[in-house]
């Protein structure tokens, strides 16, 4: 886009307006969000389009955001899509490290179940 780039995995669908690019946005995640683990999938194959969107829109005083929901108006943003030979996602962002509030995360995560 206009504000910054990505490399990510691209799939042609027959089934999409040529003029669109979908995504699952949600899939990606930086290493340590929602305290995964550093070797989580989804740190290592997602990727993000967060940088993409400029704050603002061009008059640089109005939010560039849906006006009911404040999300960021990923929708309507214009890029330009080329091959480059890459075998991982970038930009790659440092890990954050969890709140002292948050509990350790333990080895395995078990939907239901306290650790031990």
């Amino acid at each position: 886009s206009h504000h910054g780039s990505i490399v990510a995995p691209v799939k042609l669908m027959e089934g999409v307006n040529p003029n669109t690019v979908w995504t699952w946005n949600a899939i990606g995640k930086r290493k340590g969000a929602w305290n995964l683990d550093e070797t989580a999938p989804e740190t290592e194959k997602g990727f993000l389009l967060n940088h993409l969107i400029s704050e603002l829109l061009p008059d640089g005083k109005t939010a560039n955001a849906d006006p009911v929901t404040g999300q960021a108006a990923w929708y309507d943003l214009r890029v330009r899509i080329e091959k480059v030979s890459a075998d991982h996602a970038e930009p790659v962002y440092g890990t954050l490290k969890p709140p002292r509030s948050v509990a350790r995360r333990p080895a395995i995560l078990r939907y239901g179940k306290t650790p031990a």
